[in-house]
């Protein structure tokens, strides 16, 4: 007896090759990205020698970047829905990295903010696309892992970019590295025009892990509107807003913290601030896979404790005495936290048909990068009117909220299918 067409089969072959080449180029991809975001936070107490610029006015050049970038995380979703995955990242990616060269040739404060801005817009539009490519190469019951490993190279990125963007500065100076920095992302925007595969065949209904998802033929009239109107879609934007909070305070102040207040070498700081980041893209990938396993339909037992824990690990880090327990807590309270980045992720874009992947994706990530745009400049006024201690020490903000967002949001997959079939 032939199996019902409605059901998906096991994945062939191709369909693994299919999922494997494109998850590694879109890791790689991830990588260049946030290279190209994070190289200007190492280079900051340059550009504030040259420029002349204090703690508030250094906050303000990254939080223009993230307030212009999290306004176009649905703009990014919805041309990912409409003209397709492909063609928005491959455009994203070679508009951004001319605005990084641009970066390089800047002569003023003034300059430095537009530039920074029109940045913003462009890598604004890459998240949503490259979270609908991965969900268009993949099937459900590994989308999750898929999407795990992707988004570590975020992590990864973030270790990364201190350890080229520092030696580089001290070398050839930070315009240089703009430049170099530069030529690495249209070299990979040429990778993925060439080398991403076509997505995989979607059925009517597919089964994942137990779980049925709806599909094309009954979603294709699902508008933006309807997503915005989306309660349960709003709470995990909060929730990713309370983590991202945290994430994007520390990734924007501590490697200039410690060259301006711990008198660490350049070098030496790029290399400090890379560890705990390394200590995330391991905790990232392990939360992915625990969620898929264990903790899908009950993602609060995984959140709620690594939130409260890391909380107490960053309260340590904001008060500590020395270099190496500054970044051993920091270590320790990313290792922690990470565990719930794919579950405050995850639920969503597993359960979510494809055709609004995009746009979902965005608008939770839209809450993640507001967030950000308000980290960096408080926490440049805090340093400057109070002290380090109290600006790190605002970062427990964000996992209150956290905590107090998974609380609010959907627990079980039929609540999220439910919110948005009322939408």
């Amino acid at each position: 007896m032939s199996a019902s067409p409605a059901v998906a089969a096991r994945p062939s072959l191709n369909a693994k090759r299919v999922t494997t080449v494109s998850v590694t180029i879109l890791f790689v991809a991830w990588i260049v990205n946030y290279v190209d975001r994070l190289a200007i936070t190492t280079a900051l107490p340059s550009l504030a020698k040259e420029f002349g610029l204090d703690h508030t006015q250094q906050g303000l050049i990254l939080t223009v970047f993230f307030a212009i970038y999290a306004l176009f995380q649905l703009p990014g979703g919805f041309l990912a829905d409409r003209i397709g995955a492909k063609r928005t990242m491959i455009t994203a990616m070679v508009a951004w990295s001319l605005f990084t060269g641009l970066t390089g040739l800047v002569s003023s404060f003034g300059m430095l903010l537009i530039v920074r801005a029109l940045f913003g817009v462009t890598e604004g539009l890459y998240p949503g696309a490259s979270m609908k490519a991965v969900a268009e190469r993949t099937q459900p019951h590994n989308r999750m892992t898929a999407n795990g490993i992707v988004t570590s190279a975020n992590t990864l990125g973030a270790a990364l970019a201190p350890l080229i963007a520092a030696p580089v500065i001290t070398a050839v100076g930070w315009r240089h590295t703009f430049f170099a920095v530069a030529g690495a992302g249209f070299l990979m925007a040429v990778v993925i025009w060439w080398a991403l595969p076509a997505p995989l065949p979607e059925p009517t209904v597919a089964e994942g892990d137990g779980e049925r998802v709806l599909t094309t033929s009954a979603t294709t009239d699902v508008s933006t509107a309807q997503l915005l109107r989306s309660g349960a879609l709003w709470r995990f934007t909060l929730l990713f807003g309370g983590f991202d909070l945290v994430v994007w305070g520390l990734l924007s102040w501590v490697p200039s913290y410690l060259q301006t207040e711990r008198g660490v070498s350049v070098t030496a700081s790029g290399a400090l601030a890379s560890i705990p980041n390394f200590c995330a893209t391991v905790s990232m990938i392990a939360g992915g896979v625990l969620f898929d396993r264990y903790f899908y339909g009950r993602h609060r037992l995984l959140i709620i404790p690594s939130c409260a824990v890391g909380g107490v690990l960053l309260l340590f880090m904001a008060y500590a005495t020395s270099t190496t327990t500054f970044i051993t807590y920091q270590s320790f309270a990313m290792l922690v936290l990470f565990l719930s980045f794919m579950p405050i992720f995850g639920l969503p874009l597993r359960m979510l048909p494809r055709e609004v992947v995009g746009r979902a994706s965005a608008l939770i990530n839209m809450g993640g990068q507001l967030a950000g745009a308000v980290a960096p400049f408080i926490m440049g006024l805090l340093a400057d009117h109070v002290s380090f201690a109290a600006a790190f020490a605002f970062l427990i903000f964000g996992v209150v909220v956290a905590i107090a967002a998974v609380l609010w949001a959907p627990q079980r997959p039929e609540e999220l299918r439910t919110d948005f079939a009322h939408a």
